[in-house]
């Protein structure tokens, strides 16, 4: 394994480049002629930053590392002006908010708190909403204001950090990708080029390559130039270590592919690093979860009815904590972890490839079919008007194009009434179709209760029924949405595991096979006859392909197209770059086993870490649903078989007094609030586990079966 030449954790100095000498030109006593001629070029507000570069030169590496494609002045500049409209709307909005509170009175009734009296107290009485308006519009002005101003200048630095980690997670498998090219005799420059047209695979890390290719093609730099400029601007240390290592391979002539196949174990393990840190985050915020959302929650609810006991009026509060402030912060919690998540994730894309009628989204193939309709329509009409020639008119040279376009539209029209033959296809392959079916079966649910008086929507029949009603009008619309979408899209989680779990060991069959001198087409039929289940009718179908159109290439792009699992795209990618651009294919298919193995184990650790959490997480849901099921059947339930006992004659104020306690109303929200957090742990439980909110359905489901059968057996 190849060392290092440094330690990507240790920052260091990055070398000037020939942009920052252009965004930040020598900065020396300007006059004032000078001053007036920037004024006048860029604008007061622009020349204000211009002129002050040193205090902005780290906000500008941000944006270079953000890829914003702006000078540190004009982003300022637009900052700055933002920041101002959103000050006079903070104002506008504490002048409209003065005067609503002047008319409700709240101005009128407020009073010196401090016993300091002078002048200017005795006119600040006089003029209360003269002084609360100007303090008020003052206040949200200037925070709305700042909060603008210091948001947008964190922004860069926020998606700079975003890049950072998702080219961090990816590295290990794009130097696999450019081993695998260089591996079949690419120059270092194209298997740059490769890996910079691979964004839909590889993400940040195509980007920054990207950057190299562009240096090289449009600037006219060299390659060593192009290099060291990207490893000045790029936000990964990750990956400056990887170009100071490949700048000194390059300096002392040596041999790259060895250096990418030595590297691949080197940035490997640092991602394995960093999924367990990203691990770590996890179980952390699923304590916090357990925290912050079940024991919190459950303490304010013993606490307001204990206080409702002696006679305090808290079931506003009460109101407020299960239906607005628990909900929104279970979706704050989710949106949270989304973004933490976000540069981990294998984003689910479609691979550039020659059209593939298998692989096409129903959408897209719907649409080219209407297309043609269209184009064959028109067609029609010009041979009616003989403008239109026919086929046997056609030149010799055109006539192999139009035949090639007739048997695209037949296949077309084919594929498309397949598909229609089969309804829940599509859906299969995208579970939220689902929603097209089972939503207005839901509305028709719920409007066949109310029009046949099953059930009323009243707040009377919510305190009277609460279970009944509340299950009718919603658990069971919701669950008739979320058991099909569920059952979907467990079937395709389940298909795409366990494709990701066979195919690393098909590709080392085929690359035995390649070895020993079968050609990958017929290792390709061999396998098929030995696999069982998808895996294998997807490979006789790459194999027809590759002897229909003799383009291994695209049949692979295809194949990554119809099975749309996130983890064999790269896989599949890489397989097919390295085929067409080595003669050593059993080498290539080696490499993509060995990459699709390491992705499959690395996510296989986190749903095996993630595990133990999961089951904390709904174990404290199971324990906030016994102690709320404890004080219905123990403290609600007495108190509402007690009858009314009249006050003795000359004793008032007794201090505590169950008569006029609210039991129905009580025994409502904690339904609900087992129904809601039943909900919120399921979804964030899937959350969690496999990075999906859908993943996380199967939980909310059996979590609100749990709770209905729960409250219906009290």
């Amino acid at each position: 394994m190849a060392e290092r030449t440094r330690d990507p954790a240790t920052p260091v100095q990055a070398e000037t480049t020939e942009a920052d000498s252009r965004q930040f030109p020598p900065v020396g006593r300007r006059g004032t002629a000078d001053a007036e001629r920037i004024r006048a070029e860029f604008g007061r507000v622009r020349a204000y930053f211009k002129q002050r570069p040193a205090q902005y030169r780290d906000l500008q590496r941000a944006l270079n590392q953000a890829r914003s494609g702006v000078g540190y002045d004009v982003y300022l500049e637009r900052t700055a002006y933002y920041a101002i409209l959103t000050a006079v709307a903070g104002g506008l909005f504490g002048v409209f908010l003065t005067l609503l509170l002047s008319n409700l009175g709240v101005i009128a009734g407020i009073r010196n708190p401090l016993a300091f009296d002078g002048g200017l107290v005795r006119f600040v009485g006089r003029n209360r909403s003269l002084a609360f308006g100007a303090a008020v519009t003052l206040v949200l002005a200037v925070l709305s204001g700042g909060a603008v101003w210091y948001a947008r200048a964190a922004y860069p630095r926020y998606i700079a950090g975003n890049r950072r980690r998702n080219i961090d997670v990816t590295l290990p498998h794009a130097i696999t990708f450019l081993y695998a090219l260089s591996h079949g005799g690419m120059s270092l420059l194209e298997t740059m080029r490769g890996l910079a047209e691979a964004q839909d695979s590889y993400g940040e890390v195509a980007n920054e390559f990207d950057m190299i290719v562009r240096d090289v093609d449009l600037f006219g730099n060299d390659l060593y130039t192009a290099i060291r400029n990207a490893r000045n601007v790029t936000p990964s240390d990750n990956l400056e270590g990887f170009f100071d290592d490949l700048l000194a391979v390059l300096d002392a002539g040596g041999d790259v592919t060895a250096f990418f196949q030595d590297e691949t174990d080197t940035y490997l393990e640092d991602a394995r690093e960093q999924q367990g840190n990203f691990v770590s985050t996890l179980e952390l915020l699923s304590e916090v979860f357990v925290v912050g959302f079940v024991a919190a929650p459950l303490f304010l609810v013993v606490i307001l009815l204990v206080i409702s006991l002696l006679g305090g009026a808290t079931l506003g509060q009460l109101t407020l904590l299960i239906y607005a402030i628990l909900p929104l912060g279970m979706i704050a919690f989710l949106v949270v972890i989304d973004v933490l998540s976000t540069p981990y994730r294998v984003p689910r894309t479609e691979l550039e490839a020659e059209p593939g009628i298998g692989g096409d989204r129903f959408g897209r193939l719907a649409a080219a079919v209407v297309r043609d309709a269209v184009a064959d329509l028109l067609d029609w009409l010009g041979v009616l008007s003989r403008s239109v020639p026919d086929e046997a008119t056609l030149p010799a040279s055109d006539r192999q194009a139009y035949r090639t376009q007739q048997y695209r539209r037949t296949r077309r029209r084919q594929e498309f009434r397949k598909r229609l033959s089969d309804p829940f296809a599509f859906v299969r392959r995208s579970p939220l179709w689902s929603l097209l079916f089972t939503v207005p079966l839901a509305l028709v649910v719920v409007g066949v209760s109310l029009a046949t008086g099953i059930v009323e929507s009243t707040p009377t029949a919510f305190l009277a029924e609460p279970v009944t009603t509340t299950t009718l009008l919603f658990v069971v619309p919701l669950l008739i949405v979320a058991i099909p979408l569920s059952v979907f899209h467990e079937l395709k989680a389940r298909r795409e595991t366990d494709f990701a779990r066979r195919f690393p060991d098909t590709l080392n069959v085929l690359s035995g096979a390649n070895r020993m001198g079968i050609e990958f087409t017929d290792a390709l039929a061999m396998v098929g006859q030995w696999s069982r289940g998808p895996l294998a009718t997807e490979l006789r179908m790459v194999r027809n392909d590759i002897r229909w159109h003799y383009d291994t290439r695209a049949a692979l792009l295809g194949l990554a197209n119809r099975v749309q699992a996130p983890s064999l795209s790269r896989t599949l990618k890489l397989v097919a770059e390295g085929t067409r651009s080595s003669s050593d294919v059993a080498r290539v298919l080696a490499v993509a086993a060995d990459d699709a193995r390491e992705r499959f184990k690395i996510e296989r650790r986190r749903r095996q870490d993630l595990s133990a959490y999961t089951t904390v997480v709904v174990v404290g849901f199971l324990v906030y649903m016994l102690v709320i099921v404890l004080l219905d059947t123990s403290y609600l339930q007495p108190i509402a078989d007690t009858p009314s006992v009249p006050e003795p004659e000359g004793v008032t104020g007794t201090p505590v007094s169950v008569v006029n306690l609210p039991v129905e109303a009580y025994r409502a929200l904690f339904f609900h609030s087992a129904l809601i957090q039943a909900t919120g742990v399921g979804l964030i439980a899937g959350k969690l586990s496999r990075d999906s909110v859908l993943s996380g359905l199967k939980y909310g489901i059996a979590l609100i079966a749990l709770t209905l059968v729960t409250f219906a057996l009290l």
